[in-house]
């Protein structure tokens, strides 16, 4: 640990919630990926979603761990309707939160 503590301290910083955004925009057009509604938030969505997903027994840890209540969750975060493939692909990026 002591080791990266210069490091994370020399660090860049992060970029702006906008800059992030122009960012993430301009990722998806060189993907041919639709951009409209994409952001920063967006990564927090699906990692929630694919939580839930991948670990439907671990629902409400999945909930906490955003720093949500069972209520906030369902009604903003959840839904997608994923295929079993979709669910075993994301196992693989998943797999150490649990």
């Amino acid at each position: 640990m002591r080791e990266i503590l210069p490091y994370f301290f020399k660090a860049k910083s992060l970029p702006t919630w906008k800059g992030w955004t122009q960012d993430m925009q301009r990722w998806a057009g060189r993907s041919r990926v639709d951009p409209i509604g994409l952001g920063p938030k967006t990564l927090r969505k699906s990692w929630e979603s694919w939580l839930v997903a991948s670990y439907p027994e671990r629902v409400l840890e999945a909930f906490l761990s955003q720093g949500h209540t069972q209520m906030t969750a369902p009604s903003h975060y959840l839904g997608l309707p994923f295929t079993q493939a979709d669910k075993d692909a994301m196992l693989e990026y998943v797999s150490g939160w649990a």
